[in-house]
């Protein structure tokens, strides 16, 4: 078996459907999974080597070969869209009262933090003036809002449903502001991928196989109990299961929303990238080949 390690905040559909069908294991691979506490983990642990594959937003892999010189590839988009909602505190009912208390993110220059600072802007509010802390990934975010140590924050599936129940509100939902922002991809090194082509073909296989088999309305039911099983909530599990990219190529568009919310932001630092200097084609279209 042929090793490849991966991190992540929140397993997507195809890693958990590719793990529940036994495709890594077909593809002959040993798929080591490390849950992360911050992008900042993922990004340094890229850029050195301690993983091969991390699994993030398009965003997290502008600002890490941006800013750590990473020389990371998008290989593959396992979301069509990124589900994301801004989650408060209960009674809290507007974006000037979540303000006013602690937000809590996982990094003020890269990821989610770009969309909330977009909503900012538009209520009118300067970024400067809020209380940031840096709590770290998504359970991190959503445990410091349900203690109390913050007023708000930015969760994603299963972790929006999560927060609800326990009396939260959600102020707004990614397509409120960002309906191209995209979800997560899988990224690595240039490198590690010309080294080992075949196990990174093989890899990208493996989660097209299994983002196929979901895509399968014969499926749909198994694709979303599989889901549930790993942690999902029943409706977050279905929205998951809809929210699948055929064939896991990158979108365009999706590309160009994360650009212009750095640009936004005053984090575009110099030229921006074109698509095909992020993203590599070639990988991910072969992958259907075999």
């Amino acid at each position: 078996m042929r090793r490849v390690r991966q991190i992540l905040f929140v397993a997507p559909g195809p890693v958990v459907w590719a793990r529940h069908l036994g495709f890594f294991e077909a593809q002959g691979l040993d798929v080591e999974t490390t849950p992360t506490l911050s992008s900042d983990q993922i990004g340094q642990g890229l850029a050195d080597g301690v993983w091969d594959v991390g699994i993030g937003v398009v965003d997290n892999i502008l600002a890490w070969n941006a800013d750590r010189r990473a020389g990371l590839k998008i290989i593959a988009q396992l979301e069509r869209s990124q589900v994301m909602a801004f989650c408060a505190r209960p009674g809290c009912s507007s974006m000037a009262d979540a303000s006013r208390g602690v937000i809590a993110v996982d990094a003020l220059d890269n990821g989610f933090v770009l969309v909330l600072f977009r909503a900012l802007a538009r209520a009118g509010i300067d970024p400067r003036t809020c209380d940031f802390d840096k709590v770290g990934g998504v359970r991190q975010r959503f445990e410091a809002l349900v203690a109390g140590s913050a007023a708000a924050t930015i969760l994603v599936p299963p972790f929006i449903d999560m927060a609800l129940e326990r009396g939260c509100v959600r102020l707004w939902s990614g397509d409120d502001l960002a309906p191209a922002y995209p979800g997560v991809v899988a990224g690595a090194r240039k490198d590690w991928i010309d080294a080992n082509r075949p196990l990174a073909h093989a890899y990208v296989r493996a989660l097209r196989l299994a983002n196929a088999w979901a895509m399968n309305s014969d499926n749909r039911e198994a694709a979303v109990a599989a889901l549930v099983a790993s942690g999902y909530s029943q409706p977050a599990a279905a929205r998951l299961a809809s929210n699948a990219v055929p064939g896991l190529e990158p979108a365009r568009d999706g590309f160009e929303e994360s650009i212009a919310l750095r640009r936004e932001s005053g984090l575009l630092k110099g030229a921006a990238p074109e698509f095909e200097e992020l993203v590599d084609l070639a990988l991910v279209r072969a992958s259907s080949a075999f």
